[in-house]
């Protein structure tokens, strides 16, 4: 046996530049001159190569064949038109509406069919991907990274660039994928081949737009690049940089990581439209202590009007703040405390600041609590009250931080409304406040929570235990049709446990959705026998077991408020 090691020596970019045709590179020259003539906005174009690179490999100057001929051409070209250009790694992920060649199942027919050699996943004996015929091209996405400037010099980037940026002269289905699945007909879907490309590729941007195209590539970079230019003098450089980026950095700039670098750039560049759009793509829970003195910096120079929108959009009204839809927003109140404390520490604006988040996240924290009083059934709605819990209760202690007693007494008279579901969100916020003093209780307005709580679940225990034969429920709202009074009556008597009622299929779905939505003690079941049907209706015994479990709760509630408030 001969074992061969293969090495490449030279410089094919070098090489293939020499043997350019300079008539093809002016060619090249006017198609990107004319690509980029009506650009208002940054763009690039690139151009997939053939071959596959590792990152490691990834050079100009090693450039497999065709591909340095073809680099060394768009490199000429990119020069005469007064463009930039990279090199990069392209992951192409294409989805083809295909079927398996010369099988029994064709475009068309319902299903599909097997033989016996057939693997169940689509793959043959040697685990590579059988045959199919390609139809169309559902879905094509290209991502870029590991990219490389004209002296090999490496920048991070991650991006995802839109299909009209994208051209290449052999197309990707072309080439060998480096992993396929297949997906079978499924019933409502199916019949579909993903495949994944690794190619390399060359990106091309007129180099007036070169800071923006870096920048969309690299966000972190173009903030250190922003800072770089302020520290040197060059403001008016730094502004005109920061202004190219507004039509994509909503997208690009979502990291958490990069909200202290963009807190201190907006600051620095002294200009409040494009430091509200520096600031524009982050939301609040991604606010923390050590934000806290560039934030009350902001606010000190640019004022309360323009912090209250930065702020507001942070908040993003149409996310709300509930842990079960969005758990990280729902944590961040429960952080606010720490935020205000830092806050306050701040030398200038910091108190000012701190009540400005404050009550825009009690605003969101009403409008959750609001519609959580509206779900339906009464358990989801239990569940998602308590939830809420702790980032009310941060919201309380950050009062008392920031002396916001306005605020404070708006949220205590919130929670000590005379309504019984607020209590569950009342208790858990008492029981996620933090151990504190007597005059912290006081000023946070927990100790008149406490009182209410106290006060309303003794009220319940102090009514009469139901009697073994009060089969009597309490009739829900919401809906006062003809059927919903005939429910109600049923429902509110306390001898009548049965009730057989004849009612068509439509007319029973309503009762059937009112009982389910309630989630009232009542089985119900359609005997289907004469013309309508007839729906029974039978009380349960969970009346009575859920009412020993609410007292049982209540005593434990009140039994816990006098134990754990005195010690506190």
């Amino acid at each position: 046996m001969l074992t061969y090691n293969l090495l490449l020596e030279g410089d094919t970019a070098t090489s293939a530049a020499s043997r350019a045709d300079p008539g093809l590179a002016a060619e090249l020259a006017r198609c990107l001159d004319e690509h980029f003539d009506d650009s208002d906005e940054p763009t690039r174009l690139v151009y997939l190569l053939d071959h596959e690179y590792t990152q490691r490999a990834l050079s100009w100057a090693r450039l497999k064949g065709s591909d340095a001929r073809r680099a060394a051409a768009v490199r000429a070209a990119a020069e005469a038109a007064d463009c930039e250009v990279a090199l990069a790694l392209a992951e192409v992920h294409e989805t083809w509406s295909a079927y398996e060649a010369e099988s029994s199942w064709h475009p068309g027919r319902r299903g599909r069919y097997w033989d016996d050699a057939d693997d169940e996943d689509g793959y043959g004996d040697d685990g590579s991907p059988g045959d199919y015929e390609l139809d169309e091209l559902i879905e094509s996405t290209t991502s870029l990274d590991c990219w490389l400037d004209e002296s090999d010099e490496a920048a991070p980037t991650s991006l995802i660039v839109a299909g009209d940026e994208v051209c290449a002269t052999t197309p990707t289905a072309d080439l060998s994928p480096r992993e396929s699945s297949y997906e079978g007909y499924m019933g409502n879907y199916g019949n579909t081949l993903d495949r994944w490309y690794r190619r390399a590729a060359i990106v091309v941007w007129p180099r007036r737009w070169a800071f923006a195209v870096r920048a969309e590539a690299s966000p972190g970079w173009a903030l250190d690049r922003l800072t770089d230019l302020v520290r040197a003098g060059d403001l008016a450089g730094a502004r005109q940089g920061a202004a190219t980026l507004a039509s994509f950095w909503r997208i690009a700039a979502s990291g958490k990581q990069l909200l202290g670098k963009a807190l201190t750039v907006a600051r620095d560049l002294d200009e409040p439209g494009i430091a509200a759009m520096l600031l524009a793509p982050f939301q609040i829970e991604m606010l923390a202590p050590t934000h806290a003195a560039s934030l009350a910096q902001l606010v000190a120079h640019y004022g309360q009007s323009w912090a209250g929108e930065v702020v507001e959009g942070w908040f993003a009204p149409d996310r709300p703040l509930h842990a079960s839809w969005n758990p990280q927003r729902a944590d961040w109140p429960e952080s606010l405390p720490a935020v205000c404390e830092a806050l306050r520490a701040a030398p200038t604006a910091g108190v000012s600041t701190a009540r400005l988040l404050s009550a825009s996240a009690w605003t969101r924290l009403r409008a959750s609590a609001d519609l959580l009083l509206r779900l339906t059934p009464p358990s989801y709605r239990y569940k998602a009250l308590d939830e809420l819990g702790p980032a009310v209760a941060g919201m309380l202690v950050s009062t008392a931080i920031t002396g916001a007693a306005d605020l404070r007494d708006e949220v205590v008279a919130y929670l000590c409304q005379d309504n019984d579901d607020l209590l569950a969100c009342a208790m858990s916020a008492l029981r996620a406040a933090p151990t504190t003093g007597s005059q912290t209780r006081r000023e946070s307005g927990l100790d008149v929570v406490a009182g209410h709580c106290a006060t309303r679940l003794e009220a319940r225990l102090a009514q009469p235990a139901r009697a073994a034969d009060d089969w009597s429920i309490e009739v829900p709202t919401g809906c006062h049709c003809e059927l919903c009074t005939t429910l109600g009556a049923f429902l509110s008597d306390p001898a009548r446990r049965m009730f057989e009622w004849p009612l068509a299929e439509q007319r029973r779905r309503h009762v059937h959705n009112r009982i389910d939505e309630a989630e009232l003690p009542v089985h119900h079941q359609t005997r289907r026998t004469g013309r309508p049907y007839t729906l029974v209706l039978r009380k349960t015994d969970a009346l009575f077991e859920r009412e020993r479990e609410a007292r049982q709760r209540d005593q434990a509630d009140v039994a816990w408020l006098a134990r754990t408030l005195v010690a506190r």
